[in-house]
């Protein structure tokens, strides 16, 4: 059972997908860039068939799917997005909870563990960690970045003739199935006057980040207290995640499962359920 759930936090709508209505385990889901809740729709209904008494709430972060965008004063820095997530919990009244996170919602649900792991009960990252590190002497050269970015003036939203039109766009920039690019295409376009299609996401999310974190920095939020898991995509970013990271398996039990970057919404599915439903049950 999923229902659309809704909530205004900072002044913003925050949208997303509430799965189950059990007393377990209560676990917040994290899409990645340019994603949104849909992408956790097969995860979540195998998982909560697998823990039948636990809650799933998939969030469009701000700026995705069904969400509102930020301010014309507001940036999209990962950390800020960290305010949805700890509001979104409050307002449901979760009080612990697990975070369940793909690509750069692995790297925001990390940084959270680190950040407040007394209210985190564990974390899992799928086939996502860390972005590319930037030396510190990067530093203004990132910031400087960041504010011409923001200076430019941006261009009209790209109108596709079709759901699947957009989808085939969204492939070319990331391999996925086409089923699973159509899914998450679905709850990000709106239709125009027209019949066409253009993104729903804001296309600030594009624009550069103020600041990026260095190597030593991503070490140690690759260090949480809490209990941890890492499942490599076998065909995804992964596998170059834990070359980067060698000493990973100190500190997540580290999985490897076939599939490309988004494994979650198809191949790997089950497999995945079944890692996450023991780690929650335990």
């Amino acid at each position: 059972m999923v229902e659309e759930y809704s909530l205004i936090h900072d002044g913003l709508r925050l949208a997303g997908r509430l799965w189950g209505k059990g007393n377990g385990p209560k676990i917040i889901a994290l899409h990645g860039w340019f994603d949104n809740a849909a992408s956790f729709d097969a995860l979540a209904e195998k998982l909560t068939k697998k823990v039948p008494d636990c809650q799933i709430l998939a969030l469009d972060l701000p700026g995705h799917g069904h969400s509102d965008h930020k301010p014309a004063s507001g940036n999209y820095a990962i950390w800020d997005d960290l305010r949805s997530v700890v509001g979104v919990a409050d307002a449901l009244a979760w009080s612990s909870f697990y975070l369940l996170g793909h690509s750069r919602g692995a790297m925001m649900a990390a940084m959270l563990a680190g950040a407040l792991p007394e209210r985190v009960l564990g974390v899992v990252c799928l086939d996502g960690l860390l972005a590319e590190p930037t030396p510190q002497e990067q530093l203004l050269p990132q910031l400087g970045e960041y504010l011409r970015d923001f200076s430019r003036e941006q261009r009209p939203p790209r109108a596709f003739s079709s759901l699947e039109e957009a989808a085939d766009a969204r492939i070319r920039v990331m391999s996925m199935k086409p089923e699973s690019a159509l899914k998450i295409v679905a709850r990000g376009t709106t239709q125009n006057a027209d019949g066409s299609y253009s993104w729903s996401s804001d296309r600030r999310l594009s624009l550069a980040s103020p600041v990026k974190l260095s190597m030593e920095q991503w070490r140690l939020v690759a260090k949480p207290s809490v209990p941890a898991m890492f499942i490599s995509a076998k065909q995804g970013l992964g596998p170059e995640i834990l070359k980067l990271l060698p000493e990973l398996s100190a500190h997540f039990a580290v999985h490897e499962l076939e599939g490309d970057h988004h494994f979650h919404m198809d191949v790997a599915v089950e497999g995945i359920a079944e890692l996450v439903g023991e780690f929650v049950k335990n």
